[in-house]
């Protein structure tokens, strides 16, 4: 078995003329592993190549990932935050512009919210500097908000993107 394997993924998409949405993507993990190697997998997966500007965008195998440059990225990139701090990063951006349908406050909770309280390991990618943005794409996308979450009591990896376009 590979270090991840991907399962799944889910799209919650706000649908309030934001452009709005948080993009889940799900890997099964290899017990026993420390976080950092797993974060360094995460980056050279080919799921990670996403700009996320279309549905299957990660099947163009290309140099970004949202707004970055893949050579920009690496396990330095992402800090260790706990439980309230992954979900604040969420519900601040999700909350900013209007209050949520009752439908995709449900989503977050089922898709996103449940995800963080069970992870073992939570990490956020950090604010890169613009010198790190594609120069063709990084323009694009708006706030990029991106949480890895490790559950080992589930064996699993999630990926959340919460992004605008």
């Amino acid at each position: 078995m590979e270090q991840l394997a991907f399962t799944s993924t889910t799209l919650v998409n706000f649908k309030d003329r934001t452009y709005r949405w948080v993009d889940v993507k799900h890997f099964r993990i290899v017990p026993g592993q420390d976080d950092e190697p797993l974060l360094t997998a995460l980056l050279s997966h080919q799921l990670y190549r996403d700009d996320y500007l279309g549905p299957d965008s990660w099947k163009d195998g290309g140099s970004v990932h949202g707004p970055y440059r893949l050579d920009a990225l690496s396990t330095a990139s992402f800090e260790g935050v706990d439980a309230e701090t992954a979900s604040a990063t969420i519900r601040t951006w999700a909350d900013r512009y209007t209050d949520l349908p009752e439908t995709v406050a449900h989503d977050l909770e089922s898709e996103v919210y449940r995800l963080i309280r069970a992870a073992t390991s939570l990490y956020r990618l950090r604010d890169l500097d613009e010198a790190d943005r594609d120069d063709d794409l990084g323009w694009i996308l708006g706030d990029f908000h991106e949480l890895v979450l490790i559950d080992r009591n589930e064996g699993s990896l999630a990926v959340v993107v919460a992004s605008d376009d």
